[in-house]
Parts: C-alpha cells; sequence; structure tokens
C-alpha cells in the first residue's frame, strides 16, 4: 500500500451509536460479537460515521468457477469502514477525514497488481482487500467491512458474495458469511391441488455465516447440493422448503464452521397481483437438535464432471475411418518408453499422423516423483470405436509396457489419454471424451493447441481450445496441487540424460539460455574460414573443437561441404572422409566436457548423416530442408535425433536468384499467425514483409509435413529461417528483426482425394508454436554489405554480435557462430538484459 497518502489523518474508536449506525447501512451487523458490543458500549470518543467505497469493479481469478475451470472472473468490491469526519464537515477539508479517492486507487492497484494470481477464493480476496483500510500507518479505520461480489462464478444465481468484517481492537468480532442471491430453482410447492401438477420458480437467497474462510467451504458445492435437493423433492410449505435447505446445509457441512444459514425463500408467481411471497429464517445448529436426519436420495453431480450426454455405442456404427487425439506421458525411461509406446500404436494398425513438441512437466497431486514427459499425437484408424481404443491403450500400458499402478496419481512408465474422438461426446463411467481434466492442465492443453486449429471449438464449452490455453496461461495453480504449470520444451537426444540436455526452453516467457553452436568447417572453400582446417591434422582440428568447448560452445557444428552461394558441392566419399574421423576423435578424446559434447553436422546426404550418427553424432544440420535427398527425413526419423530444417531455394549455384517471395494463393492452404498467451494475431502491417515471412513459413512447413510422412517428430525439429539463404539484404535483416514470427506461423494444408466408392477430405495442420528456432548470421555476406568489409569476414564479429543480441530479444533459442569466445559474451549480456537470466 502507497504510504505516502494517508487514508484517514484521525483514527477513532467506536460506541453503541456506531452499532445502531453500521445496523441502518446493514441490518446483518446486528450480528456482531457480544465481546465487541460490550467493549463498544465503554468507548469514550464518539464515532458515528462511515465512510464507503460502493463496487469497484475488478477482474480476478477467484478459483474455480462454476464450469471447473480456474479462469478470470468480474467481481466487484465493496468497502465501509468507520470514522469522524466532524471536524472534516466543519472545516471543509479532507485531510481530518478518509479520503475515498485514494482508498478506491489503492484498492484497484492491488487487484490489477494480482490479476494473474489464483486467489482460489473470494473470501482471500476480501481478507487480502480488507488489510488496505484496515492500514494503521496510512491512517486506516479500526473497523472495516468488505464485500466482493462476482456476478459470473455460480450460473444458476444472479450472483455470490463473500462479506467480511475485521477489527483491529478485537479480532473476535471478525465476521465472514457466503451470500447467494437469487438462486432460481423449479420444484412443486404449494397445498392447493393445481400446485401440485407442475413445478413452478422459487428463488432462494442464503447468507451462511463461517468463523473463517475454510478451503473445505465449496460454495458452488452447497449450490449443487440444493439445487439437487430442492428440484428432485416436492414441499407443501415454504416454511418446509426453507428448514430442509438449512438441514441439508449443516448436515453436509458440519465439518466446516458454519454458524449460522439465514435463508429466504420466494415464491414469484403465487398471486398474479403480488411481486412474491415467502418466508426466511435464520437457522443454527441447534434447529436440527432433535430433527431426524435427512435423507438424501439424489445424484449429486461430483465436482469437475462434464454433464455430457451419454453415447450409447452399441447403437452407433464406428465402421470407417477415424481421427483422435491421445496424451502421452511418462517419467520413468521418459523417452523410450513414449517411443515405444508409438512404435506400440502401429501394430494395432493406427497411423500416426502428427505429435506436438514434447515437453517436461512438473508431477501433479503426488509432488514427490520425477518430472514428466508430455506430447499430444494425431492419430487415424479405422473401424476401432471409442471404447475399443481405450481397450487398445490400456493393453499397450498395461502389458506392453508393464505399467504399475501403486498409487494414484503416481510414478507410470506410460499414460495414455483419448482427448478428442471425431466429434464424438462420451460420458461413461469409464470413459468421458473430450477428456474432462484437459482444460486445466498445460502439459494437455498446450501441445494439443498445437495440432487444432485455432478456430476449433471445444464441444461443451463452446470456446476455441486456444482460448481456453489463454485463460490457462494466466492462471498460477494451486502449489499443493502442482508446485509450477508451466513447460519446457525439450529436444531430445538418445545419447544423453535430459539432465545434461541444455536443449530445454520456455516457449511462452522465453525466460531460457541461448545455446551457442560453434562452426568447426572441413572444407577447403568455405565462405568465411576457407580452408583454415581442411589442410589440418586430425589431432590439431580437434584441439580447435575443444578450444570452442572451452570458449562456450555447447554444440559443435562440423561442416563438410560447403554451402556458400556459386559454390560447388564434393563427392559423397569425400564428405565422408572430412568429417566422420573427426566425430570418432571427438567422441573417443579424454577431454570428458569434449567427448560429451552434442555433436552437429552440417549435411544435406542421408548417407553421411546415417554414418555420422552412428558414429556419435547427435543432430543433423540439413541447408536443403530435405529437398536434396529425401531419404534424409527416414534417418532421422529411425535414430530419433534433432533435426534443423533450414530454409532454402534452389541450389548453392541458383539461390541467390531466387528471392521474390509471392503471397499464398492456394485456397487450400490458410495461414495464421498466433501466439499462445494472447491468440490469434493479424499480419504485419506490411504487404511485402508478409509475403516474405509467410513464404519462408509456409515452404519450411510443407517439408515438415513431408518428414513426419517418412516419421519424423515434431519433437525433433528445430526451424532455421535460413539467412542468406535465397535472400537479399533486406531480407536477411528482417529474419533478424522478426525472428520471433516463426514461433507464431501456423498453416492447415486442405487436401480432396477420391476412390471408387466417395470423395474423401482431410485436412493437416501444422503450427510453429513449441518449437525452437536457430539463426546464423556468423559472418555472412549482408553484414559485410553494411559494414563494408566484404573482402574480410572474419572482420564482422561486431556486426554479428548486433545480430545474435537482436535475435536473444526476438526469442532464438540457439545462434550459429564463428567466434564463440567473443558471442558468448553477447549472449550472456543480451540473456541478461532480455531474458533475465544472471
Amino acid at each position: 500500500m502507497n504510504q505516502n497518502h494517508s487514508l484517514n489523518q484521525q483514527p477513532t474508536q467506536f460506541t453503541t451509536v456506531t452499532i445502531l449506525f453500521l445496523k441502518s447501512l446493514r441490518p446483518n451487523w446486528v450480528h456482531l460479537p457480544k465481546p465487541l458490543l460490550k467493549k463498544l458500549h465503554h468507548s469514550t470518543k464518539m464515532s458515528t460515521d462511515l465512510v464507503f467505497v460502493k463496487e469497484i469493479s475488478a477482474t480476478a481469478i477467484t478459483g474455480k468457477d462454476a464450469w471447473n475451470r480456474p479462469s478470470p472472473q468480474p467481481i466487484t468490491i465493496s468497502v465501509s469502514l468507520n470514522t469522524d469526519f466532524h471536524k472534516a464537515s466543519v472545516t471543509d477539508n479532507l485531510k481530518y477525514s478518509v479520503n475515498y479517492a485514494v482508498l478506491t486507487r489503492h484498492i484497484s492497484d492491488f487487484i490489477k497488481s494480482n490479476e494473474h494470481k489464483n486467489f482460489k477464493s473470494l473470501g482471500s480476496i476480501a481478507e487480502a482487500v480488507s488489510q488496505i483500510p484496515l492500514d494503521e500507518k496510512s491512517g486506516g479505520s479500526e473497523l472495516a467491512k468488505v464485500v466482493v461480489r462476482s456476478p459470473k462464478s455460480e450460473i444458476r444465481a444472479d450472483s455470490v458474495e463473500y462479506e467480511l468484517i475485521r477489527s483491529r481492537i478485537d479480532p473476535s468480532a471478525n465476521f465472514d458469511s457466503y451470500n447467494v442471491t437469487k438462486l432460481r430453482l423449479l420444484t412443486i410447492i404449494g397445498v392447493f391441488t393445481f400446485e401440485r401438477l407442475q413445478k413452478q420458480i422459487v428463488d432462494i437467497d442464503l447468507k451462511i455465516r463461517i468463523k473463517k474462510d475454510d478451503p473445505n467451504l465449496d460454495f458452488h458445492k452447497i449450490v449443487g447440493d440444493i439445487v439437487d435437493y430442492v428440484e428432485s423433492s416436492n414441499f407443501k410449505t415454504v416454511e418446509a422448503l426453507v428448514f430442509k435447505i438449512g438441514q441439508l446445509t449443516f448436515q453436509n457441512y458440519s465439518n466446516v464452521g458454519i454458524e449460522y444459514v439465514d435463508a429466504r425463500v420466494t415464491k414469484p408467481n403465487a398471486f398474479s397481483h403480488v411481486e412474491g411471497v415467502g418466508v426466511s429464517s435464520l437457522m443454527t445448529p441447534k434447529n436440527f437438535a432433535d430433527v431426524e436426519p435427512l435423507a438424501v436420495d439424489f445424484v449429486s453431480h461430483d465436482k469437475g464432471d462434464f454433464n455430457l450426454p451419454v453415447e450409447n455405442e452399441a447403437s452407433q456404427d464406428y465402421k470407417g475411418d477415424h481421427v483422435a487425439y491421445i496424451a502421452i506421458g511418462s517419467n520413468i525411461n521418459q523417452m523410450e518408453n513414449i517411443t515405444k509406446a508409438l512404435e506400440r500404436l502401429k501394430t494395432y494398425n493406427i497411423t500416426l499422423e502428427s505429435t506436438s513438441s514434447m515437453y517436461i512437466s512438473k508431477p501433479m497431486y503426488h509432488l514427490d516423483q520425477p518430472d514428466f514427459f508430455n506430447a499430444v499425437v494425431k492419430v487415424s484408424f479405422s473401424d476401432y470405436s471409442p471404447h475399443k481404443l481405450l481397450e487398445i491403450l490400456k493393453e499397450i500400458e498395461y502389458q506392453h509396457l508393464e505399467r504399475v499402478k501403486e498409487i494414484e496419481n503416481g510414478p507410470r512408465t506410460i499414460d495414455l489419454d483419448i482427448l478428442l474422438y471425431d466429434n464424438v461426446q462420451i460420458n461413461t463411467s469409464d470413459l468421458i471424451i473430450p477428456h474432462k481434466l484437459m482444460l486445466e492442465r498445460t502439459f494437455v492443453l498446450q501441445p494439443l493447441c498445437e495440432l487444432l486449429p485455432p478456430d476449433q471449438t471445444h464441444p461443451i464449452s463452446a470456446e476455441s481450445f486456444h482460448d481456453h490455453l489463454q485463460q490457462l496461461l494466466t492462471n498460477k495453480p494451486d502449489d499443493h496441487i502442482q508446485t509450477d504449470s508451466s513447460l519446457l520444451q525439450l529436444i531430445p537426444v538418445p545419447r544423453i540424460s535430459t539432465k545434461y540436455n541444455v536443449m530445454k526452453f520456455d516457449q511462452i516467457h522465453h525466460k531460457s539460455q541461448t545455446v551457442i553452436m560453434g562452426i568447426l568447417n572441413m572444407t577447403p572453400d568455405s565462405f568465411s574460414d576457407a580452408g583454415k582446417y581442411y589442410s589440418s591434422s586430425l589431432e590439431e582440428i580437434v584441439k580447435e573443437a575443444a578450444k570452442l568447448v572451452q570458449q562456450g560452445a555447447h554444440i559443435i557444428d562440423i561442416g563438410g561441404v560447403s554451402t556458400r552461394p556459386g559454390s560447388v558441392e564434393p563427392s559423397e566419399e569425400e564428405e565422408i572422409e572430412r568429417v566422420l574421423p573427426l566425430v570418432k576423435k571427438i567422441r573417443e578424446s579424454s577431454d570428458t566436457k569434449l567427448a560429451n559434447i552434442l555433436i552437429s553436422i552440417d549435411t544435406y546426404r542421408s548417407s553421411v548423416a546415417k554414418q555420422c550418427l552412428e558414429a556419435g553424432a547427435d543432430i543433423i544440420n540439413d541447408i536443403s530442408m530435405g529437398r536434396y535427398d529425401e531419404n534424409i527425413f527416414k534417418v532421422v526419423a529411425e535414430y530419433g535425433c534433432p533435426y534443423i530444417m533450414n530454409h532454402s531455394r534452389g541450389t548453392p549455384q541458383t539461390m541467390s536468384k531466387l528471392i521474390k517471395y509471392e503471397p499464398n494463393k492456394n485456397d487450400d492452404i490458410i495461414e495464421y499467425i498466433i501466439d499462445p498467451k494472447s491468440g490469434q494475431q493479424e499480419g504485419l502491417n506490411n504487404p511485402e514483409l508478409n509475403n516474405f515471412l509467410n513464404g519462408v513459413s509456409r515452404e519450411l512447413s510443407l517439408q515438415i509435413l513431408k518428414s513426419f510422412r517418412a516419421g519424423v517428430k515434431k519433437w525433433q525439429i528445430i526451424l532455421d529461417p535460413g539467412v542468406g539463404f535465397a535472400k537479399n539484404l533486406n531480407q536477411n535483416l528482417a529474419i533478424v528483426a522478426n525472428a520471433s514470427f516463426f514461433k507464431k506461423y501456423s498453416i492447415q494444408v486442405n487436401s480432396q482425394g477420391q476412390d471408387a466408392s466417395r470423395v474423401s477430405h482431410s485436412s493437416s495442420y501444422l503450427s510453429f508454436n513449441g518449437m525452437s528456432v536457430l539463426i546464423g548470421t556468423s559472418r555472412k555476406k549482408f553484414l559485410g554489405t553494411l559494414t563494408g568489409k566484404l573482402d574480410s569476414p572474419s572482420d564482422r564479429v561486431m556486426a554479428t554480435g548486433a545480430t545474435v543480441t537482436a535475435s536473444v530479444q526476438q526469442h532464438a533459442d540457439f545462434v550459429r557462430v564463428h567466434d564463440v569466445e567473443k558471442c558468448k559474451d553477447v549472449v550472456v549480456t543480451s540473456d541478461a538484459i532480455y531474458r533475465d537470466i544472471m
């Protein structure tokens, strides 16, 4: 709270007059505890005045809403506090009273600064707000009332409120209650015959006085219980209905310290000439001391369950082709078991169409266990019903991968859950589709949204899945459920454990360190360091590799083919002779850091890639994005290695002329720009730049979709928009200035096929959300053009450093550089500035 602004220059005490005034403000203030009443009776200083602020509009996360989502809700906050503004009245000077403008601003600022915090209940909001008018250092009052009202949290009532009174002079004065306004229900009520023929409306208002804000007191559950009971029962009198509401509440919630229930029931349609008739009653546990317990035989809706229609699978025809989305997770030998599960799907004639990125998530509920790997996959198959698909997944879990369920939500070798199946909705005891918990789990919803276009809506909420993800990403989890709901995107490396894998990135908040790839060219004609290592002995080159590691390289990129414009490729045998011995020698090194360094092979040849991977290489860096040798996709899929897909056009001999990028003219291709936190976005206000960025992304996407058909997983791919490859000076600068674009582009490709019996329609969707981006500008010609250093690539270090800083600011995950030692300083500084990493 701002200490520079006093709320009240003259704190006062309370007297009987204060109590009478407070009673006039709100009748229920009469329920103040007797100790406080007694103390106030003996107070010597009169304080008869109140300052109040009514219904400050705000938005806050109040816990779970009626749909069981922790989504932001509109609320209003009203505050009343006791003061003595007699002197302010006489002098017409506000300094002698409470400044309600300052009070309002402090409350609004507090809620705004906590807009992403999950307060978990209206009560915790009211408790936090009450400290503002009670702050003695800022001239606050000794007694304050706060009412937090939510008009949208409970869909069956006009509003719910949490009301409290807090006193600095006597904690026993504290008063808490939940208030429910105009809960409108249908029930049979009345003594006349015609009233027994059909249900009529009753309006219920509740005030539930409690000792404190208890997390076990879920007002949604209380409302749900009352709704279920009243609408499944019948009553002759309103008096009996009121009594049963009180009895039901005390009976079901005896363990949460309810002191009284004040219930009012109104029949609005009892008489045509009357607004409404009814009764109210203030009830305590004593009212039910000698009453038989209420027999509750209605079916209550469990918290969190969707009220979905039940599909009768016996009457459904599931012959034909189907698509499903399956969540996959493991926290025991994660990648090994996930790979086995996906391979096992093939044995059931289930085709893996595409995957999300791979994510690391913190465990939920049972917190003392290893982190999970999570992804979502899209599969297709024929003739399997939803329950048959479930049966197959359980066979894979428990028979093939030998999952043992020792404790609920505990460690598991594999977990396979059906999220979506066509457009089917099912609610049975063993299967609910759509999966009922997907909307509250980032490790499910975030990867799922990578596989669904932004206009696809959840069949129950009627909101798009992407909108649900936006809401989820702004919320914080309950600490006792999950320590942190944020995800780390992982690029798995089969050779090393996750602990030593630096390729883990926060793709939402962008707080992960930038990975440095050091360049080691084994060619006689590289544009930047021609022949530097080509004539050196293997031992000397290994020493140079060790130097790169010592200087800060996380990855060494070994190239045996020059890809500069105009270069001529060597034979496959010569390329192998240049790179393979070096890979082997590095892996055999006695220098532990060097022996374990990530090795990338800069090649577009599948046979070179295969032999180097066999010898211990980790990553394939393909400047052709699979265009020169499509078999490289099969090699990448077989070895499960990371794959850098570098955008290019033509060949090194022709690419410099292929720099015109046209807008999308194919009606079967739909392009989107999507940010997971802010949703779908408009294109940049520059048609030429849009055409360029979309054109590069579109060409990358079509090759990625090809790689999927060869078995490559999305989590293997690193995007490189290809600075210097089929780009002019302005286009190269545009890539650096807009590198974050390549994490937002998404594409939907529609296709139509026809066989003898029917025309089929299908679509493929690919999102760059969740993908890592590599930017390689080091010493390139466009920097020489800018700086006038066309003849000396090694003098372009400062220019390279500028582009590295820009790349870090634009959320690039990797930078590929020649001058590792100098560029590391740039990366470390840029990470500190833009990512708060020090």
